[in-house]
């Protein structure tokens, strides 16, 4: 049966909608929950990163849970309606940038459902990441890049701009800044050609990035927090030196051991089988002598390959291959993605062509071995993850059924049910003026009983570090002592030793940091242990807390 382009155009659209719909179902993953109470601290209640909280994420993310929370309410599902409503913009973008230049719808909307596809199927933990929300600036400044090749007007102007998407993009995610180094990589290539090399356009793209991180350091200095924020920096960058960048470990155990074999969860066994496929048939057509209508064409595809061959290197450089720091490359991917479905539509065509002249039984056993390795790409692929994610999570809400315990069930160190067990506990007991401290990782603890961190510590993943500035650990006592939480819950199996580079978890770090010891045996008394968590009590003085 023959289904029309406009038929199979509409189908498409009509599924990747009702997959970007579906993680309004998506709970929270630990990310999520960091990610939520910094952003409702920071746009509810005038909280400034680095000088109210400390984590090592740039600022950008908890503006945009901010935002989503003050836009939907507190909600878990609020990211995911800001999420979902920030994807459909941005994918009908890239399918006008697409279409432009390339001049090709099919690879266009292919692309774009492709996206959708990759991106929702990689899970709840996954999406609504800071590599989520930079895909519209790095649109951004490949469309302003593309519209400087085909005109010669405004370079300095557009450059501005493409450098103040730039910035965004950086204080969304420091590595991001591969996306304006793609620019100058792709911009050489171009000039190769005879074309002059657009020195203003760089120029422009230069000044708007400085400029607004120049602004952003000015606000900084104006709050008090730059020197904070020049110590995160250095806090980032030797947890990224827990593996070494070039020793012998880093190389064998995560270059080549564990970087093959994570790279296929986000991308499919499939996926990546399909994008090589596709990149032969790219470097197959660009190295072949072609008109200067199709070189424009070709133009945004050698754009695209070189930011995606960055976006790998700093996956690569990040060393850490979690599935969401691959959703980067996406966007630079799903075309190539595109061109390897369309190459194998026509082996397919050719295939089935040439069997049709065959004995029946021939022709029956041609048809067999072809569903078999059809059957087996959709196996290997990311699309039967709607079952386990999109589907699942639906399903489970729809039903009424317990997410929580699904979720800590499914994902080890994840204590999400014992979080909102211990929040229901905690409501009764607190008046409306009490705080907690939350020592661990169970930052939603924070959420589901909706108080806010009242020291620098949001999680202590930065001040259990071998690495921590001594300046972040006595700002937090003396916040502690002068103003001591009405609960303290201390959190155990929460280890996280490709972090923070050690093997103990917050209860074992609790005894060895002596201060913050003898503050809970002095003041506070053990009240109750539940799950993973120890929770301890304001006491009158003289009372036992940590020897209870």
């Amino acid at each position: 049966m023959h289904i029309s382009f406009s038929t199979w155009k509409w189908l498409l659209i009509g599924f990747g909608l009702t997959l970007l719909l579906m993680m309004l179902a998506y709970p929270f993953g630990y990310d999520q929950a960091a990610f939520m109470v910094g952003g409702e601290m920071t746009m509810k209640h005038g909280a400034i990163p680095y000088r109210d909280f400390i984590d090592t994420k740039p600022p950008v993310i908890f503006f945009l849970y901010g935002i989503s929370s003050l836009i939907f309410g507190h909600h878990e599902w609020s990211v995911r309606a800001f999420d979902i409503l920030f994807q459909i913009a941005s994918l009908f973008y890239f399918f006008k940038l697409l279409r432009r230049m390339t001049g090709d719808e099919r690879l266009a909307i292919t692309s774009v459902f492709l996206y959708a596809l990759f991106y929702v199927t990689s899970g709840y933990w996954m999406t609504a990441q800071a590599e989520t929300f930079a895909l519209l600036p790095a649109l951004a400044a490949f469309d302003l890049t593309d519209r400087i090749i085909r005109d010669n007007k405004k370079h300095f102007l557009f450059g501005i701009y493409a450098g103040l998407v730039c910035a965004i993009l950086f204080l969304l995610k420091f590595t991001l800044l591969t996306i304006p180094l793609g620019i100058v990589v792709y911009l050489l290539l171009e000039s190769k050609d005879g074309k002059r090399f657009p020195w203003k356009y760089i120029g422009g793209v230069v000044v708007g990035l400085i400029g607004l991180i120049g602004l952003y350091s000015t606000y900084l200095m104006a709050t008090g927090t730059m020197e904070r924020f020049l110590e995160s920096l250095t806090w980032v960058r030797q947890y990224a030196e827990i593996d070494p960048l070039f020793s012998s470990h880093t190389i064998i155990e995560r270059y080549f051991k564990q970087f093959p074999m994570l790279a296929i969860y986000p991308f499919g066994l499939s996926g990546i089988l399909i994008g090589a496929i596709g990149l032969l048939r790219y470097f197959k057509d660009h190295l072949q002598p072609v008109s200067s209508e199709e070189k424009k064409k070709n133009a945004s595809l050698v754009h695209l390959f070189v930011q995606l061959s960055l976006a790998v290197l700093a996956v690569l450089y990040e060393r850490k291959f979690f599935p969401y720091h691959f959703s980067r490359a996406y966007w630079a991917f799903v075309p190539f993605a595109a061109l390897g479905l369309r190459e194998l539509r026509n082996l397919w065509k050719d295939y089935i062509l040439s069997g049709s002249r065959l004995q029946s039984s021939d022709r029956i056993l041609r048809y067999v071995i072809g569903s078999l390795v059809a059957g087996a790409l959709i196996f290997f692929s990311p699309a039967l993850r709607i079952i386990s994610q999109p589907l699942h999570f639906t399903y489970l809400q729809l039903a009424g059924l317990d997410v929580a315990q699904d979720v800590q069930d499914q994902m080890p160190q994840y204590w999400y049910k014992e979080e909102q067990k211990l929040a229901d506990y905690l409501r009764p007991l607190l008046k409306a003026d009490d705080k907690i401290f939350v020592w661990g990782n169970s930052i939603g603890i924070f959420y589901f009983s909706e108080r806010y961190p009242t020291t620098i510590c949001l999680t202590n993943t930065p001040f259990i570090s071998s690495w921590t500035p001594d300046s972040w650990k006595k700002t937090m006592m003396d916040q502690l002592r002068t103003d001591p939480p009405h609960i303290i819950i201390v959190e155990s199996g929460d280890e996280r030793e490709y972090i923070s580079g050690s093997k103990k978890d917050s209860w074992q770090h609790l005894q060895d940091w002596s201060e913050l010891r003898n503050l809970v045996d002095t003041k506070y008394k053990m009240k109750q242990e539940l799950g993973h968590f120890k929770i301890f009590e304001l006491s009158e003085p003289g009372s036992v807390g940590l020897k209870d």
